[in-house]
Protein backbone atom coordinates (compact mmCIF):
# COMPACT_ATOMS: atom_id res chain seq x y z
CA UNK A 1 0.00 0.00 0.00
CA UNK A 2 2.76 2.49 0.69
CA UNK A 3 4.63 1.82 -2.45
CA UNK A 4 1.52 2.43 -4.61
CA UNK A 5 0.58 5.38 -2.30
CA UNK A 6 4.61 7.13 -1.55
CA UNK A 7 7.22 5.41 -3.24
CA UNK A 8 6.10 4.07 -6.49
CA UNK A 9 2.58 5.86 -7.48
CA UNK A 10 0.39 3.53 -9.53
CA UNK A 11 0.40 6.82 -12.52
CA UNK A 12 4.15 7.55 -12.63
CA UNK A 13 6.08 4.23 -11.88
CA UNK A 14 3.72 2.00 -15.16
CA UNK A 15 6.55 -0.11 -15.72
CA UNK A 16 7.09 -0.90 -11.87
CA UNK A 17 2.88 -2.10 -11.24
CA UNK A 18 3.21 -3.70 -14.75
CA UNK A 19 6.42 -5.95 -13.34
CA UNK A 20 4.26 -6.66 -10.12
CA UNK A 21 1.22 -7.89 -12.13
CA UNK A 22 3.56 -10.04 -14.32
CA UNK A 23 5.11 -11.68 -10.97
CA UNK A 24 1.40 -11.90 -9.60
CA UNK A 25 0.36 -13.59 -12.61
CA UNK A 26 3.12 -15.73 -12.40
CA UNK A 27 2.53 -16.58 -8.43
CA UNK A 28 5.84 -15.46 -7.71
CA UNK A 29 4.24 -13.78 -4.10
CA UNK A 30 0.51 -13.78 -2.62
CA UNK A 31 -0.82 -12.03 -0.36
CA UNK A 32 -3.63 -12.69 2.33
CA UNK A 33 -7.13 -11.52 2.42
CA UNK A 34 -6.57 -8.92 5.25
CA UNK A 35 -4.50 -6.94 3.07
CA UNK A 36 -6.97 -7.10 0.39
CA UNK A 37 -9.75 -5.92 3.40
CA UNK A 38 -7.22 -3.02 3.99
CA UNK A 39 -6.96 -2.22 0.17
CA UNK A 40 -10.68 -2.28 -0.53
CA UNK A 41 -12.11 0.02 2.35
CA UNK A 42 -9.81 2.77 0.97
CA UNK A 43 -11.58 2.49 -2.89
CA UNK A 44 -8.45 4.41 -4.70
CA UNK A 45 -6.19 3.71 -7.41
CA UNK A 46 -4.55 0.69 -5.46
CA UNK A 47 -8.00 -0.71 -4.97
CA UNK A 48 -8.72 -0.50 -8.94
CA UNK A 49 -5.16 -1.68 -9.58
CA UNK A 50 -5.94 -4.97 -7.78
CA UNK A 51 -9.16 -5.76 -9.11
CA UNK A 52 -7.93 -5.18 -12.84
CA UNK A 53 -4.35 -6.93 -12.28
CA UNK A 54 -4.40 -9.49 -10.06
CA UNK A 55 -5.36 -13.49 -10.38
CA UNK A 56 -7.90 -14.57 -8.19
CA UNK A 57 -6.01 -16.60 -5.79
CA UNK A 58 -3.87 -13.77 -5.04
CA UNK A 59 -5.26 -13.28 -1.86
CA UNK A 60 -5.14 -16.26 0.11
CA UNK A 61 -7.42 -17.25 3.26
CA UNK A 62 -6.73 -17.10 6.64
CA UNK A 63 -10.30 -17.85 7.60
CA UNK A 64 -9.22 -21.35 8.83
CA UNK A 65 -8.84 -23.16 12.42
CA UNK A 66 -5.40 -23.22 12.30
CA UNK A 67 -4.77 -19.76 11.50
CA UNK A 68 -7.02 -18.92 14.47
CA UNK A 69 -4.99 -21.60 16.59
CA UNK A 70 -1.91 -19.77 15.77
CA UNK A 71 -3.48 -16.04 16.23
CA UNK A 72 -4.50 -17.12 19.68
CA UNK A 73 -0.53 -17.99 20.43
CA UNK A 74 0.46 -14.87 19.04
CA UNK A 75 -1.86 -13.12 20.97
CA UNK A 76 -0.50 -14.75 24.10
CA UNK A 77 2.51 -14.12 22.85
CA UNK A 78 2.37 -10.12 22.45
CA UNK A 79 0.54 -10.05 26.13
CA UNK A 80 3.51 -11.71 27.22
CA UNK A 81 6.10 -9.23 25.62
CA UNK A 82 5.53 -6.31 28.19
CA UNK A 83 4.36 -3.18 26.26
CA UNK A 84 2.33 -0.42 26.33
CA UNK A 85 -0.75 -2.30 25.57
CA UNK A 86 -1.88 0.39 22.82
CA UNK A 87 1.03 -1.65 21.33
CA UNK A 88 -0.52 -5.19 22.25
CA UNK A 89 -4.18 -3.92 21.03
CA UNK A 90 -2.88 -2.57 17.53
CA UNK A 91 -0.77 -5.79 16.61
CA UNK A 92 -3.60 -8.39 17.84
CA UNK A 93 -6.07 -6.30 16.00
CA UNK A 94 -8.06 -8.47 14.27
CA UNK A 95 -9.17 -6.24 11.44
CA UNK A 96 -5.44 -5.73 10.56
CA UNK A 97 -3.25 -8.02 8.63
CA UNK A 98 0.23 -8.27 10.96
CA UNK A 99 -0.51 -11.20 13.29
CA UNK A 100 -2.30 -12.98 10.12
CA UNK A 101 0.76 -12.76 8.19
CA UNK A 102 2.28 -14.24 10.65
CA UNK A 103 0.15 -17.27 12.11
CA UNK A 104 -0.67 -17.77 7.91
CA UNK A 105 3.00 -17.92 7.41
CA UNK A 106 3.84 -20.05 10.97
CA UNK A 107 1.93 -23.21 9.80
CA UNK A 108 4.34 -23.27 6.32
CA UNK A 109 7.25 -21.74 7.48
CA UNK A 110 9.27 -23.48 4.70
CA UNK A 111 7.18 -22.08 2.18
CA UNK A 112 6.40 -18.89 2.84
CA UNK A 113 8.56 -15.65 3.51
CA UNK A 114 6.97 -12.58 4.89
CA UNK A 115 7.91 -9.38 3.33
CA UNK A 116 7.36 -6.47 5.22
CA UNK A 117 9.45 -3.03 5.52
CA UNK A 118 9.26 -2.25 9.30
CA UNK A 119 12.50 -3.33 11.24
CA UNK A 120 13.06 -5.34 13.95
CA UNK A 121 12.99 -3.07 17.63
CA UNK A 122 12.87 -6.13 19.38
CA UNK A 123 13.21 -4.04 22.74
CA UNK A 124 10.61 -1.59 22.65
CA UNK A 125 8.12 -0.90 25.10
CA UNK A 126 5.52 1.38 22.28
CA UNK A 127 4.72 -1.60 20.14
CA UNK A 128 5.23 -4.97 17.99
CA UNK A 129 7.30 -5.13 14.76
CA UNK A 130 6.78 -7.45 12.73
CA UNK A 131 9.82 -8.96 11.93
CA UNK A 132 10.25 -9.39 15.69
CA UNK A 133 6.72 -10.98 15.78
CA UNK A 134 7.87 -13.29 12.66
CA UNK A 135 11.14 -14.40 14.39
CA UNK A 136 9.70 -15.42 17.45
CA UNK A 137 7.19 -18.11 15.34
CA UNK A 138 10.41 -19.01 13.26
CA UNK A 139 8.60 -17.41 10.24
CA UNK A 140 11.27 -15.22 7.73
CA UNK A 141 10.84 -11.68 7.11
CA UNK A 142 12.60 -9.81 4.18
CA UNK A 143 12.18 -6.38 3.18
CA UNK A 144 10.39 -5.65 -0.56
CA UNK A 145 13.74 -5.06 -2.29
CA UNK A 146 15.08 -8.60 -0.63
CA UNK A 147 12.40 -9.88 -2.42
CA UNK A 148 12.74 -8.58 -5.70
CA UNK A 149 16.24 -9.23 -5.51
CA UNK A 150 15.52 -13.09 -4.86
CA UNK A 151 13.08 -13.22 -7.20
CA UNK A 152 15.84 -11.82 -9.65
CA UNK A 153 13.36 -8.46 -10.96
CA UNK A 154 14.68 -5.90 -13.26
CA UNK A 155 13.32 -2.91 -14.38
Amino acid sequence: MTASRVTYPIDIAVSFWNKIAELAQSHAFYSIDKVENEIKINDDMLSSWCSENLPKDFFISTETEEVYKKYAELANWAQSKGINQSGVDKFIDAEKADIYFVAFCSLNSDKYTVVTEEVSAVNSKKDIKLPDACNAFDVRSINFMQMLRELKVQF
